[in-house]
Formats: structure tokens, sequence, C-alpha cells
């Protein structure tokens, strides 16, 4: 059994599994606090989606449901997963499953957010790709739908036509240093050298990469982590709105050339952030 199945995985409670078609009834069991959820297909390895709600588990995934089970894709709100699963189900079934876990701390934002970070970058490791409908991906053959406001609706593309989201994502981060939050090589990943955020400079290359800001003389928890297409531009927004004795570091990253790819990367880092410390960075989120 896969440890993304299992009823304490990451040592948090989960409910049993229930399919997620709206027609089963088993969605009438969901619970109503704020929580966390995953989705299964028995013809996928892992999971196809990790997510999060600081309103009601039932609403946030009733709302899933309905656009899974629709007649045609649905657009990427209410849930912006809903158009993947929409495809998955076209392509491979109706087999889809849920289960859900409500913890204490799911009412804190910033701890939920960052147990959701740990779930996908723990299943990123373990299964060596994101699941499939995190970071508004689509699977190929399948054209991605707008947000309502655009009105573009998806479907199955019926030529050669290449959809962005589904080019594929990067693989894991090295987990051999995750503890270390401040290391020049934390999650096997060469980052430069501290230097107080007051001193940010055209030095810093304007590429796509991530960054992390700390308080001099605090290993632990940080301040921030992100990620951005141009680093440069970045840092210099955050001297000016941000302490200035605050120390950052950078590691720019060839193959983040998309921000499905960064943000994969940077959940890593959120995720190992709270394992290591079990708390998120204190500004994220």
């Amino acid at each position: 059994m896969s440890e993304t199945d299992v009823t304490s995985w990451i040592n948090l409670d989960w409910s049993s599994w229930h399919s997620l078609n709206p027609e089963s009834g088993d969605l009438a069991s969901l619970s109503t606090d704020e929580g966390l959820y995953r989705v299964s297909h028995p013809d996928h390895d892992g999971l196809v989606y990790i997510g999060e709600t600081g309103r009601s588990l039932r609403g946030r995934i009733r709302a899933l449901a309905r656009g899974t089970f629709a007649d045609q894709m649905p657009y990427r709100d209410p849930h912006t997963a809903a158009p993947c699963l929409w495809a998955i189900r076209d392509r491979d079934s109706s087999t889809l499953e849920v289960s859900w876990t409500a913890p204490s701390l799911a009412a804190n934002i910033q701890a939920r957010k960052a147990i959701e970070a740990a779930l996908i970058a723990v299943h990123r490791r373990d299964h060596g790709r994101s699941p499939t409908a995190n970071f508004a991906r689509i699977i190929p053959g399948y054209k991605q739908s707008s947000y309502r406001k655009n009105g573009l609706v998806g479907g199955r593309l019926t030529d050669d036509g290449i959809e962005p989201n589904a080019d594929p994502g990067i693989g894991p981060l090295d987990w051999n240093q995750f503890t270390n939050l401040t290391a020049d090589d934390w999650m096997g990943v060469k980052w430069s050298e501290p230097t107080p955020l007051a001193e940010a400079s055209k030095q810093i290359p304007k590429v796509s990469g991530v960054y992390r800001l700390w308080k001099s003389g605090h290993s632990q928890p940080l301040e921030y982590i992100g990620e951005s297409k141009n680093l440069r531009n970045r840092l210099y927004r955050h001297r000016r709105t941000r302490d200035k004795n605050l120390l950052y570091s950078f590691a720019s990253l060839s193959r983040l050339d998309a921000k499905h790819k960064r943000e994969e990367v940077e959940t890593d880092l959120l995720g190992a952030h709270w394992l290591a410390c079990e708390a998120a960075p204190t500004d994220q989120f």
C-alpha cells in the first residue's frame, strides 16, 4: 500500500475513501470543518489532487465534484482543479475517490496551507512527480478551461494543438539536507551567499528562480520563501517593503521556465520547512 493511501499519512487522521461522484451519496458524510483532502484514481500511481479549504470541506469538495462530473469541462472557478479531474474522468473512467482530514491546526491558515505544501512535497518525493491536477495542470490531449469571466470552455483537443499547462513538471528536490533551512545546500539547491536585504543590488541576475528571507541569527523558521521569473526585480521590491536587515539568499534554476515548475520547487521548500520545524515561514500565506 502506498503511503498516500494510509489513514495516518504524515501523522494526520484521514477518513476512509469515498466516491467523488455526487450521485453516490458518499459526500453527505463530509465534515463541515476546515481541512485538507486528497483525490485518487485507481489507474494513476499516487494521487491526482491534494487541496485545502478554510471554509467547509463539504462545500469545497462538493464544488469540485460538481465540476468534475459535469457534462462539459467546467471553468477553473469555483474550483481550479475541476477541469483536470474532468479530463481524467473523461479519459480514464469516473472512478475517482476522495479522503479528507480536519485536524485542529487547520483552523489556522498558515498551518493549513503549510501542511498542504508538505503533503504535495512528500507526494513529489515519494512518487517522483506532483499530483496530476495540482498547479493548474491539465493532462495531454485536453485544452484547459479559463476562468468564467473569460468564457473559454476547454475539452478534448481535436488536432495536434499544444496546451502549455500539460507540459511535464520537474522532479522533486534532494531531501538529504532538508532540516537546515539556511544551509547553502538546503534541499540540494545551490543557494547564493546570505546578504542583507538592504544590499540587494544589480548583481542579482534577471533570471527565474527561488529565494528565501530570514532574520540574522535565526536559523528557523524562515521569514518567507518565494519564486519569481525575475529574481532581481522581486528582491528589489522586497528591499522596499520589508525589513532591510533581513538576509536573503536565492537560487537560479534554468529548468524553471514556467510558473507551475517554479511553484513545484517553491512547494517542495515550503513542505520541507513545515516538516523541519512544524511551522510555516513567519510571513507566508
